[in-house]
């Protein structure tokens, strides 16, 4: 009976252990959240100096500096940064292109897979750069 109950009680620890990574995801998708996080961060601080180095804001001049050893922090190559007269976009690939990411408000980042970018344009009144909502 006790070796019953210790089975029986066994399997439900196990279980839940199971459901709990399952539902989490474990700690390689832990790992590959703050490597997206990190990712984000990146491609704003790259932003900022692409915005700095077009003499766009002087309150971004702090961002001209240390942008430009930015990688992604898996892969270690550098973020693809696509520049026109009037727009840019800064764009790297996300591991979990997830809801999350999708929504952030401070830089809202626009999906084609697990490519996500950061578009900004140029409005021509004030000149000033300014992130493209989706």
């Amino acid at each position: 009976m006790n070796r019953l109950l210790f089975v029986g009680v066994l399997a439900v620890v196990l279980g839940a252990l199971v459901a709990g990574l399952v539902v989490v995801g474990g700690p390689g998708h832990a790992r590959a959240e703050k490597r997206d996080e990190q990712r984000r961060a990146d491609l704003r601080r790259v932003a900022d100096a692409v915005i700095c180095e077009a003499g766009g804001q002087a309150g971004f001049a702090r961002a001209c500096r240390g942008a430009s050893d930015a990688a992604d922090p898996l892969t270690g190559a550098a973020y693809e940064v696509a520049r026109g007269e009037e727009a840019f976009a800064v764009c790297a690939t996300f591991e979990l292109a997830s809801e999350e990411a999708r929504a952030d408000w401070r830089a809202p980042l626009h999906f084609d897979g697990a490519r996500g970018c950061l578009r900004y344009e140029l409005v021509p009144t004030s000149g000033q750069w300014v992130a493209q909502e989706r």
